[in-house]
């Protein structure tokens, strides 16, 4: 019996190869879990452009109280 199914592991390699993992995450999550890397300072090191532009889009604005990602006009 033959079908086009496929089985793909969800699981990351933990070696120097493979080592960062953190661009696998999503950009509002990885600053979660790896709370050093939320720094503004050093983010554009650790993090991917697509990752910066999602961890701003949940960052609560201070104008409106809500993650507007700047569409409140400030």
């Amino acid at each position: 019996m033959s079908s086009n199914l496929s089985v793909a592991s969800n699981l990351m390699l933990d070696d120097e190869d493979h080592r960062p993992q953190c661009h696998y995450l999503p950009g509002d999550f990885v600053t979660q879990v790896y709370s050093h890397m939320g720094d503004v300072r050093v983010m554009d090191r650790f993090l991917t452009k697509q990752q910066i532009i999602e961890h701003r889009q949940y960052l609560v604005c201070i104008r409106c109280g809500r993650p507007c990602a700047g569409t409140c006009g400030a």
